[in-house]
C-alpha cells in the first residue's frame, strides 16, 4: 500500500539530524495509523465510520502534533546556538530576547550574576532562552511562532496560519476533551477521513519546512 505522507530528504547540517530522525518516526507513525484505518474500512458500507475506526484518524493527527513538538524542541536544543552564531537575523532576535529579560536591573540581579560568572556568558544566555522555548507545549500557532522567531524563520513560510490553527484546535479537542461535543449530544465529534488527512499533512509539512528553514540558516 502506498504511503500517504512522504518524508522529505534529510537536512545537510548535522545539528538538524536528531530532529530529522524524530520527524521520520512521526511520518512513519502517521502512515501506519492511516493504513490501519484503511484496512478497518475495507468492506464497510457507505455509512459513517465507527468511533473505534475514527480513533485511528485521531491518533494519526495526535502523533503528527507530537512529532512537531518533539522535533522542534530538539532543534532548539541542538541547533539554536549555531543558528544564532551563523544568522544575523537570529542573532538580532536573540539580542532583543535578552533585552526583554532585563526590564528591571534589580529584579534581574540573579540572572546577571549567573551569566556574568559563567565560563561563557553568551552560551549561558542561549541556554536560558533555550529552556524558556522548550518549557511549553508547542501545540498552538502562537507558541510555534515564538520558537520560529528565535531561528529567524517566518511562520508564514512553513504553513498557512488558518490551516495550522485549525489542526491544532482539532488536536486539542481530541486531547483535552476526548473529542466530545459538550454543546450538543455529548457524543464524540464525527471526524471525516479527508479532514483528518489534511490536518495531519499540514502539521507534518510545517515541521518539515521548519527543519528545512533552520538547515538553510546554518549554511
Amino acid at each position: 500500500m502506498p504511503k500517504l505522507f512522504t518524508l522529505p530528504p534529510a537536512p545537510a547540517a548535522q545539528p538538524c539530524s536528531t530532529a530529522y530522525a524524530i520527524l521520520g518516526q512521526a511520518y512513519g507513525a502517521c502512515n501506519s495509523f492511516h493504513s490501519i484505518y484503511t484496512e478497518l474500512r475495507k468492506g464497510a458500507g457507505p455509512g459513517s465510520p465507527t468511533d473505534a475506526q475514527q480513533d485511528t484518524l485521531r491518533a494519526m493527527l495526535v502523533f503528527a502534533c507530537a512529532g512537531l513538538d518533539s522535533a522542534i524542541k530538539q532543534l532548539v536544543r541542538d541547533a539554536l546556538q549555531s543558528v544564532i552564531d551563523h544568522n544575523s537575523g537570529a542573532a538580532a532576535n536573540f539580542t532583543e530576547s535578552v533585552k526583554r529579560r532585563l526590564p528591571d536591573i534589580e529584579k534581574s540581579r540573579d540572572l546577571l550574576a549567573s551569566v556574568l560568572t559563567a565560563f561563557s556568558p553568551r552560551r549561558a544566555l542561549v541556554e536560558r532562552v533555550t529552556s524558556d522555548l522548550i518549557a511549553d507545549s508547542l501545540q498552538s500557532f502562537e507558541q510555534l511562532s515564538k520558537v520560529a522567531a528565535a531561528f529567524n524563520v517566518k511562520t508564514l513560510d512553513i504553513a498557512n496560519p488558518v490551516h495550522l490553527k485549525e489542526a491544532f484546535q482539532v488536536r486539542n479537542q481530541i486531547i483535552h476533551e476526548m473529542d466530545i461535543n459538550f454543546q450538543a449530544t455529548r457524543s464524540r465529534r464525527q471526524r471525516k477521513q479527508a479532514d483528518m488527512e489534511r490536518h495531519t499533512k499540514v502539521v507534518l509539512e510545517a515541521t518539515a519546512l521548519f527543519l528545512q528553514r533552520v538547515d538553510a540558516n546554518l549554511k
